[in-house]
């Protein structure tokens, strides 16, 4: 009972890690947005002074970009993909940190033990799947679930089916007579997780630097 105790305060304090993480770009990149859509178009506004008169939003976007069609197009490009950038890199993001610290603090006390039950039963429920190993696709979906049903606990449900979904099964040549199922997919999920297991932000802060660099072509460019 104390160490499911311990292990539920644990994954509490993993939720918190992701929720942070999550709340942290996500906060960054709304505020850089709003900053720089705001700027745009008062930039924009500016460069075409009285001629855009009282226009609408179409006009003014159609005015924007023939008057600067490279800066402006890709001003509102960057703005239109905003919400999904932001979204795909905090999530991304907020996983490799909790896979981190899962991977560093239980690797061989939670992990593993889960990975060895999971694909056991898995193979014992589906030997067929197994031995032949032509529908990739109805493997991994399976194997999904054995991970989703054996734990209650949804945060390790979504880390190891997070990182499960960035696996080929294609690529990992089940269907030979002397591959042992078990050890392929135990050694390709825990090296996929350490691979996982590195957080870094940068491409989310190349996307931030694009946005401000929009306003700098916008700014000193007629392009």
């Amino acid at each position: 009972m104390n160490t499911i105790t311990t292990h539920l305060k644990y994954f509490s304090k993993l939720s918190g890690v992701f929720i942070f993480s999550l709340l942290k770009i996500y906060a960054i990149g709304i505020l850089s947005t709003v900053i720089t859509f705001t700027l745009g178009i008062y930039i924009l506004a500016e460069s075409l002074g009285a001629s855009l008169g009282h226009s609408g939003a179409l006009a003014f976007l159609i005015a924007t970009v023939m008057a600067k069609p490279l800066s402006a197009g890709l001003f509102y490009l960057l703005m239109i993909d905003a919400p999904f950038c932001i979204a795909i890199f905090s999530t991304k993001y907020g996983m490799s940190r909790i896979i981190s610290r899962l991977v560093q603090d239980h690797s061989k006390t939670i992990l593993i033990p889960f990975i060895d039950k999971a694909v056991e039963k898995f193979k014992n429920n589906q030997p067929v799947v197994v031995k032949n190993s032509a529908d990739y696709a109805l493997a991994k979906t399976r194997l999904l679930n054995e991970f989703k049903n054996n734990s209650e606990n949804k945060i390790l449900k979504r880390i190891l089916s997070y990182a499960l979904n960035k696996v080929k099964f294609d690529e990992l040549n089940l269907g030979d007579e002397n591959t042992n199922f078990d050890d392929v997919i135990k050694t390709t999920l825990i090296e996929k997780l350490n691979e996982l297991a590195e957080p870094s932000a940068m491409l989310f802060y190349i996307y931030i630097g694009l946005q401000w660099l929009s306003l700098i072509l916008m700014y000193f460019l007629n392009i």
